[in-house]
């Protein structure tokens, strides 16, 4: 995955620009207060930096070697952080099936999905839905 097809695939999920920043090329005009991936030249080759910058410093920073991992990196995570928002505008959560939990967050489609493509991303939407592991494992089955 490329920078710009990130941002296409950040576009698709409905992600506002102004929650990420891609190097300047895509996003925010700046990284402060956002999850950020940037390149720069390390000691042997470009090295491509994903972090959160609050407040003027960083947080959370990892570097890859390779545009395509800090690029499904960076995806991931954001891709979590609307997961979790969902879950949080949620009431009685702990009351519901996992159908409820699903339909109530509106992460039915997206589960149904995953569950036959990414398995580790259903698992993930499970475990933020406070799913128990052999739960997850019987689900995923």
């Amino acid at each position: 995955m490329t920078l710009e097809e990130l941002n296409n695939e950040l576009k698709e999920l409905g992600v506002s620009d102004d929650r990420y920043y891609l190097h300047g090329l895509f996003g925010s005009t700046d990284d402060n207060d956002k999850i950020a991936l940037t390149v720069k030249k390390g000691k042997f080759t470009i090295e491509y930096e994903v972090y959160y910058r609050e407040r003027g410093e960083k947080h959370s920073s990892r570097t890859f070697t390779t545009e395509d991992e800090a690029c499904e990196y960076l995806l991931h995570k954001i891709q979590e952080e609307l997961t979790i928002e969902k879950v949080q505008n949620v009431i009685g959560l702990d009351g519901m099936t996992v159908n409820e939990r699903l339909w109530e967050t509106g992460l039915m489609d997206e589960f149904d999905q995953t569950k036959k493509k990414n398995k580790i991303r259903a698992a993930q939407i499970l475990r933020i839905l406070r799913v128990d592991e052999p739960s997850i494992k019987k689900i995923l089955k």
